[in-house]
């Protein structure tokens, strides 16, 4: 059976959830399948809380009866689903229903089950430590973001590895605003995340204040993230939850972007950083060597941070560098990868 046959007869709903909610890493990969989808050919449906305010212009169904996106995920959605036939429900971002078998579930990292860590409030580490693996188990097909998150949930959850597929992670369109600060700078992002490790860059400002830098330090609040106490410092501008233009022009004007993330199921401001041709400074973590290979600069305890700093200027990234990347992380292969996985369900 074709792909395209098992789409026109079979009903394909996607859990339209993450379209309320403040748009991180995780949203913006749902949105980007969620539009590469219509260029292969897919009919859809986004199922919302009727309290969603977008328009209809994606295929949009408005249902239940909770405003509430808690109790319209685990109530109002498998309600309505329990009413229709033949259909299955893709999940983009992490969580799914917990009463429907007939969906695929998209697990971006395991980052709630890491041991000895304060990255997340308690309520929502114990949600998620509950709900991961039932979906995992009950889900016909569990996608995640890279190899890395691949052996992580097989390991965790002893699932077999063919129920698991990777999905990359890519980029839409990047639109840049004009230059947003003033002299050379070193960005970083997610300082309200703990697992970001934004202070391990925050405390080093001295030294990145001898090499004539400013630090710019990007949040967003978010209430799932243990609170953090920063650092005041003449040299370190804060900025709160900017529009994508203007993160992309952070980014682009940079002299380089770092990313400390102490763990990550992929690492999609490295990649941002990398097809602007922006260095970056990232911890040498398994996931960023599979992802990106030697293109960033990796640091650790073994080498000085001003030596490091020194590195920035020697980083080239090149236009074949980023054909590469943009060729191996794209929503339109993904969206391929989704539909082939469709295809080996309907066998």
């Amino acid at each position: 059976m074709s792909i395209f046959i098992f789409v026109s007869v079979r009903k394909i709903y996607i859990n339209g959830k993450f379209l309320s909610q403040q748009e991180s890493g995780v949203q913006a990969y749902a949105k980007g399948l969620l539009k590469t989808l219509p260029k292969h050919n897919v009919a859809f449906e986004v199922l919302v809380p009727k309290s969603n305010k977008l328009s209809d212009e994606i295929g949009i169904k408005r249902i239940g009866f909770f405003s509430n996106l808690w109790l319209w995920e685990q109530i109002s959605l498998p309600f309505y689903l329990a009413k229709q036939r033949d259909y299955i429900l893709i999940n983009f971002c992490n969580s799914a229903p917990l009463f429907v078998k007939n969906q695929i579930v998209t697990i971006h990292d395991l980052a709630f089950e890491q041991k000895n860590v304060k990255w997340f409030s308690m309520w929502f580490k114990l949600w998620y430590q509950f709900l991961i693996p039932r979906l995992c188990n009950n889900s016909k097909c569990i996608f995640t973001v890279s190899e890395f998150s691949k052996k992580e949930i097989s390991s965790q959850y002893l699932i077999s590895k063919d129920k698991i597929k990777v999905i990359p992670n890519g980029l839409g369109p990047i639109e840049v605003a004009e230059r947003q600060i003033t002299g050379d700078y070193l960005l970083i992002v997610g300082v309200n995340n703990p697992r970001k490790n934004a202070s391990a860059i925050i405390d080093r400002i001295s030294e990145i204040e001898s090499k004539g830098l400013k630090l710019v330090v990007l949040s967003q609040i978010n209430h799932v993230f243990d609170n953090q106490k920063l650092l005041i410092h003449p040299s370190i501008i804060y900025l709160n939850s900017v529009s994508k233009e203007k993160y992309y022009s952070l980014i682009k004007h940079s002299k380089a972007l770092i990313y400390p993330s102490l763990y990550e199921g992929f690492g999609i401001p490295i990649f941002e950083a990398l097809s602007m041709k922006v260095p970056v400074i990232c911890n040498e973590l398994p996931v960023f060597k599979e992802s990106f290979d030697e293109l960033p600069i990796y640091f650790n305890d073994n080498v000085s941070f001003e030596k490091t700093l020194d590195r920035i200027d020697l980083s080239v990234i090149s236009d074949n560098d980023v054909e590469k990347l943009e060729t191996k992380f794209s929503f339109d292969r993904s969206v391929s990868l989704i539909l082939k996985s469709l295809e080996e369900l309907s066998t």
